[in-house]
């Protein structure tokens, strides 16, 4: 994960490195796009070293250390671990890179279609890279995992495409409060801990930018950096009941549209928010359903009142 960080930061620095608004145009109506074979070299030489660093340093550690002849992961197994929270992640995962790689290619030239098909191309790549690795460990090679991430890696795509994007963030929530993960690989030495499977504290997240939503003689009574968000996360129960799969636990939450907050109107600023306000920030929250809670700073765990 520290890896793929490192990745999305030193590309979205690249694309932000001139505005946008210098590629050439015919008209304000018609805009030429054109390659500048410069900063495609850029782009594509910074990428290409950082991923070879990437999977022949950082990624030599956790589960890829443990080698083993090249297989597919199990059906049945790889649909019911985590309770696919695992494959929520590679879809989050490839929403950022699919973006960070947009702005990239739109710094390139790019039109914006071929900004967001060229980023979907090279994340769906990436994916199937990490799970070819996957292949030679313990977990095997899974279709639906590298799937999951080029979903993801269209995202960027729907928001430039789709007019109801506009309203909507995908986010992600990750704060170590429960311990179920962590106690289960103290007491398994075949185990390595990585944070990035510690799926009792993540949720996922559709966040809903009520100011943006709202008629216009309704937008001057609700702040517009406020959104509401619909969240989701494993109930835990296949750490605290032995034999059952789990499944999910609802939430839902009061939320901050970064983008009406700082109003960004230079292209760099727009992007790097576009990419910061994919992370859900602590708010308010309720889970709803069995074991209903209220969390006066969800995802902070050790704090709530029951309902």
């Amino acid at each position: 994960m520290k890896a793929f960080a490192a990745i999305i930061i030193i590309v979205v620095s690249i694309a932000n490195a001139q505005d946008l608004d210098t590629i050439p145009q015919i008209s304000d109506t018609v805009p030429q796009y054109q390659i500048n074979p410069m900063r495609l070299a850029i782009v594509g030489g910074t990428v290409g070293a950082l991923y070879t660093a990437a999977f022949i340093g950082i990624f030599k550690d956790g589960w890829w250390k443990y080698y083993e002849p090249f297989h597919f992961e199990e059906f049945h197994g790889d649909m019911t671990y985590a309770v696919n929270m695992d494959k929520f992640g590679h879809f989050y995962i490839g929403v950022l890179f699919g973006e960070s790689f947009t702005y990239a290619y739109d710094w390139v030239g790019f039109s914006p279609f071929y900004a967001t098909f060229w980023a979907a191309v090279t994340v769906g790549f990436t994916q199937i890279a990490v799970e070819l690795k996957d292949g030679f460990s313990p977990y095997g090679y899974s279709v639906w995992d590298a799937t999951a991430g080029t979903l993801g890696s269209l995202y960027a795509m729907g928001k430039r495409f789709v007019p109801a994007f506009a309203y909507i963030d995908y986010k992600f929530t990750y704060f170590p409060s429960r311990k179920y993960y962590w106690d289960d690989v103290k007491n398994d030495s075949k185990k390595e801990g990585v944070f990035t499977d510690d799926y009792p504290n993540q949720s996922h997240w559709l966040s809903f930018k009520v100011g943006k939503m709202l008629p216009s003689a309704a937008k001057p009574y609700w702040p517009g950096f406020l959104a509401l968000a619909f969240g989701w996360a494993m109930d835990c129960k296949q750490y605290t009941t032995p034999g059952n799969e789990g499944g999910y636990e609802y939430y839902l939450s009061l939320d901050y549209d970064l983008e009406a907050v700082f109003n960004p109107t230079q292209t760099w600023g727009k992007n790097l928010l576009a990419v910061i306000n994919h992370i859900k920030f602590p708010a308010p929250a309720v889970r709803i359903g069995e074991n209903a809670k209220f969390f006066p700073l969800h995802p902070v765990y050790g704090f709530a009142v029951n309902l």
